[in-house]
């Protein structure tokens, strides 16, 4: 039910946030507009022309109702300087609406047709514009410049800079009014800003029923939402944590001991503040569904807990640590404990290795080395503090990059984010990873936190992480050959392995044939691709290792291959050798990920065969 109602919340959140959007820009725009233009009236002739009317020669009135029995009223007009009467067979509320009317010379009672002559006479009447009549028209459906007028109407253009169009209504003479550019272009943002979607010419319209109803459903979940999370424990107060025993028991239901947990903190961090650690990729979010434990007594299952459990884990008392706190739990057994430890780590040196992708390279500081798989990565504990949009000490030759990016400068809480190393452990004693600043989309939302806090550490500073954890690495048993994908910032775990593998070829070159490395490596620019000489030079040296670089939006000067890695891969996959004999590590951008994964298996490529790695 929360998973629907979260759903349903997020959706109505996208509709209800573009057409607020929507609302701002057309509002901004009504303020700078300029009204009179705006209006349509630029050559809107402000002069009444004067009339002699000879009244002895006029028709009586009654003698002209009498002829036309079925008026229901009668008026007196003029129109080029001339009297006419205006018979009314059909009054509606307002004159643009639907009304019937017979224009009569008052000076010989004769039914008068506006023709198309008469028409241009009088919008040349009301316009003083440099403008020449080019073309006329009758209108008998609906006016794009004037969606409430229901009567039959002429069009006159003129052919001024402003592609000025006067309406004269057929049936009266009345002029609808004048249209032009700006009155089009201002026509537009109203429609935006009154949902007037249908051309409907009135704010009073089904989009805008339906609208209220998406914001209300959108009130109404948002607050279920946050009834449920109060329900469950979600939002605490740290003025008012608690200490509370916990027994834990490991995967065997063997016990640990006792434990004190705050009832501020969730389950996940109050185990890492006994040196316990789960894995979990996601930070603590309850997207990636690691951090799995047991229960007792069993508590509400959060939306996250549905995603990831089935109904009968469920039941049996199975949740994310991460979704939970330790109010009212006394027993809780921990499913999959890894050997990962916290560490802190002192920032050796650092470097952009691309505009927008900056090498940070770390030792733990009590000099301890630690060991790991290539692949690997740490979870970094980012503490609240200040930051800033743009990197602190940024080059000289980077900066137009930047340029797109307002300065500013913001708060942010303490958080945590996990990086992959971007080295192997067997060819040096740091820590390495290569970390992408992630610039905001607009001024209204906050850039990547832990990106711009850890680019802009100082040589020296210390960072406190958890890890590593081990979960995407090379099958070190096969004899196949291996096939790598990545992009962008999915450069990291990739580097580790190709490392490691080079590494583990030249320590023992004759204990089995050595295995075939292809890298597939996507970057928009040349500027992007990360580490490009290492690998040339690699390639050059080591006949085992095969790099193709991929450019999305390549110079001039660019020789090399260009497209999205996935399609690049497709148009060579079949020079690989036998499909059967490759394994496959992906990681980078999910949506290409999912094309690859796609790709090799309609390929015949087994499950076992093919390993990626989620951006963090």
């Amino acid at each position: 039910m929360m998973l629907w109602v979260r759903k349903i919340h997020k959706w109505a959140s996208v509709i209800v946030g573009i057409q607020f959007l929507l609302w701002l820009i057309s509002g901004l725009y009504f303020n700078l507009m300029d009204h009179g233009k705006a209006a349509g009236h630029t050559y809107l002739s402000q002069s009444k022309p004067t009339a002699h009317i000879e009244l002895d020669k006029l028709v009586e009135p009654k003698d002209v109702l009498e002829k036309f029995q079925s008026s229901l009223m009668l008026a007196s007009t003029t129109l080029l300087s001339q009297p006419f009467y205006l018979l009314t067979h059909k009054k509606s509320l307002y004159p643009n609406f639907e009304n019937n009317y017979t224009l009569i010379n008052a000076y010989t009672g004769q039914k008068v047709i506006i023709d198309n002559v008469m028409a241009n006479a009088l919008a040349r009447q009301s316009y003083n514009g440099p403008g020449k009549i080019h073309s006329t028209k009758l209108l008998d459906s609906s006016i794009g410049d004037f969606p409430q007028q229901r009567n039959p109407t002429w069009q006159i253009n003129f052919n001024d800079e402003v592609d000025t169009s006067v309406y004269v209504e057929a049936g009266s003479g009345r002029i609808v009014g004048h249209s032009d550019n700006d009155k089009r272009l201002a026509d537009i943002f109203f429609m935006l800003h009154f949902m007037d979607y249908a051309s409907e010419g009135s704010f009073n319209n089904i989009q805008i029923i339906l609208f209220a109803f998406v914001s209300l459903w959108l009130s109404f979940t948002g607050l279920i939402w946050t009834v449920d999370l109060g329900f469950r424990g979600q939002y605490k107060i740290k003025f008012f944590a608690k200490k509370r025993k916990i027994k834990l028991f490991d995967e065997e239901r063997k016990s640990m001991g006792t434990v004190l947990f705050s009832t501020h903190s969730n389950l996940l961090d109050g185990l890492v503040e006994h040196d316990i650690i789960l894995p979990s990729t996601c930070g603590g979010g309850g997207t990636c569904g690691r951090c799995k434990v047991m229960i007792s007594p069993k508590i509400n299952a959060t939306s996250a807990d549905q995603l990831h459990f089935s109904h009968d884990e469920l039941a049996q008392g199975f949740r994310l640590a991460c979704q939970h706190f330790s109010d009212d739990i006394s027993h809780m057994t921990l499913m999959d404990v890894t050997n990962a430890s916290k560490h802190t780590l002192e920032l050796m040196h650092s470097r952009f290795v691309s505009p927008f992708i900056k090498e940070l390279r770390f030792k733990v500081t009590n000099g301890y080395r630690i060991p790991y798989q290539a692949g690997a990565f740490m979870r970094f504990f980012i503490p609240a503090a200040k930051s800033t949009s743009i990197p602190l000490a940024l080059p000289e030759e980077l900066k137009s990059h930047w340029q797109h990016v307002k300065n500013l400068q913001f708060d942010h809480d303490a958080c945590t984010r996990s990086y992959s190393c971007a080295v192997s452990a067997m060819t040096t004693d740091e820590l390495v990873f290569t970390i992408k600043i992630q610039s905001a989309p607009h001024d209204s939302v906050r850039p990547g936190l832990a990106s711009h806090y850890l680019s802009n550490l100082e040589i020296g500073e210390t960072v406190e992480t958890l890890g590593p954890f081990e979960e995407f690495a090379i099958k070190q048993s096969s004899e196949k050959n291996i096939v790598l994908i990545g992009a962008g910032s999915g450069m990291a775990p990739l580097k580790s392995l190709i490392e490691e593998q080079v590494a583990i070829q030249h320590k023992s070159p004759n204990t089995q044939p050595p295995r075939q490395i292809h890298f597939f490596y996507g970057a928009r620019t040349e500027l992007d691709l990360l580490y490009v000489e290492d690998f040339y030079r690699l390639a050059e040296h080591n006949e085992n290792f095969h790099y193709y670089p991929i450019l999305s939006k390549p110079d001039e000067q660019w020789l090399g291959a260009t497209g999205y890695t996935q399609h690049i891969l497709a148009l060579n996959l079949d020079n690989l050798g036998d499909i059967h004999g490759l394994e496959f590590y992906l990681c980078g951008p999910q949506g290409m990920m999912d094309d690859v994964i796609s790709l090799l298996t309609t390929k015949g490529v087994k499950e076992e065969d093919i390993r990626f790695d989620v951006f963090k």
